[in-house]
């Protein structure tokens, strides 16, 4: 039960951070396609938003990748129980 309660969180958030990451995607090519919306993100003006976006798409990214291989050895130590 543990480990049911544990994978149901975890691919709750895999999915929250794959939904996050195509919004900051689509951001990001606006920001690309359009750089008047560069001078509207806060703290950082230009092509420094961009790269700042593009980090932390990469994080997320990270983040996502290893949530989906714990997913993944959850499900195999489970089966093996």
């Amino acid at each position: 039960m543990k480990y049911n309660i544990l994978l149901l969180i975890k691919t709750v958030m895999l999915a929250f951070f794959s939904l996050l990451w195509f919004i900051l995607i689509q951001a990001e090519y606006e920001m690309v396609t359009k750089p008047d919306l560069q001078k509207e993100f806060p703290g950082v003006q230009g092509t420094g938003a961009v790269y700042l976006l593009g980090f932390i798409i990469f994080a997320i990214t990270a983040v996502s990748i290893v949530l989906f291989f714990s997913i993944i050895r959850s499900r195999k130590r489970s089966e093996t129980i």
